[in-house]
Formats: C-alpha cells, sequence, structure tokens
C-alpha cells in the first residue's frame, strides 16, 4: 500500500537502520560463542556500532516529528534514491570484504567509493586506498599481531595450492 503525498509515512532510512540493528544485535551474540582472546576486538567494534544505529535511528525519527511542508521539500523527494544507493554501496562492502577479506576489500571498496561516488579522481583514490591497507596492516597486523579475515577467496586459492 502506498502512502499519499500529503502523509510521508515512515521514512525508508528508519527500517535499514532497524535492520541493521538486529543484523549487528545477532552479531554480536554470536560473538559470545567466540573464545575470550578473539571475542574482545567483535564484541567493541558491534556494540559501538550498535550505539551509531541506535542514534541514527533516534535522529530518524526526531526528523520525521518535523512538520509535512518540509518533508515534502524537492529534497526530500530524493531522499528515497539516496537511501537505496546508501544501501547499495554497504552492500557492495559487506560482499567486497567476504570475498577478499578485510584488507582487500577495504582497500577495493575505498577506491571504488572514492572513484564512483564522491567523484574523486583516479590518483587520488588510489592514495587513499593504499593508505587504507598501509593502515589496515600496520594497526592490526604488526601493532595489534591480529589476523585479518582473510576472505573466501583467500581462503579456497589457498586450499587449491595445498593440494
Amino acid at each position: 500500500m502506498r502512502t499519499s503525498r500529503t502523509s510521508p509515512g515512515i521514512p525508508p532510512g528508519i527500517w535499514l537502520a532497524i535492520l541493521f540493528a538486529a543484523l549487528v544485535s545477532l552479531m554480536l551474540w554470536a560473538s559470545f560463542s567466540l573464545s575470550h582472546n578473539s571475542a574482545w576486538m567483535p564484541r567493541w567494534v558491534l556494540a559501538i556500532t550498535l550505539g551509531l544505529l541506535l542514534l541514527q535511528m533516534a535522529a530518524e525519527l526526531w526528523a520525521l516529528g518535523k512538520s509535512a511542508v518540509q518533508n515534502r521539500s524537492p529534497a526530500a523527494e530524493g531522499w528515497g534514491a539516496r537511501t537505496v544507493a546508501a544501501t547499495i554501496w554497504v552492500g557492495a562492502l559487506l560482499l567486497l570484504t567476504w570475498t577478499l577479506g578485510s584488507a582487500a576489500g577495504g582497500v577495493v571498496f575505498c577506491c571504488a567509493w572514492l572513484r564512483g561516488h564522491a567523484g574523486e579522481r583516479w590518483f587520488i583514490s588510489i592514495v587513499f586506498a593504499a593508505m587504507l591497507g598501509i593502515a589496515l596492516w600496520l594497526l592490526f597486523t604488526a601493532f595489534l599481531g591480529v589476523g585479518l579475515y582473510p576472505g573466501v577467496l583467500l581462503t579456497f586459492l589457498s586450499g587449491i595450492a595445498s593440494r
């Protein structure tokens, strides 16, 4: 059922935040099955992410309480398209991280987002993506000694190479 133009209904951003909050809550719950040594990092990251999602939902609900005149502005008309685009970019980040791993997926995503969405030049996109890769490696591998998620592609290829 469609909402009328005079009644803005619930913005899609709230539904997206609720969906992500449910996903993060499930991941946080699953982190309690990990050992104590490997569980601290996911728990902190997921707890902070859940807090930020709850703040985002509160901000969306606060914005929903504004007058209907503001909600019918031309800026609000393109709001659904921006939400869909943001959802696609988040899905791309998750897919790249799952496939290529945390470091490589983050680097490829950073370069693609800077070039494709932000409209930066290739040089800037590649330099910032490389800086992200170096920072991830230095922080997690060199300083903390924590291995990053390798991704299913690297796991698959290492399984083939070890045969």
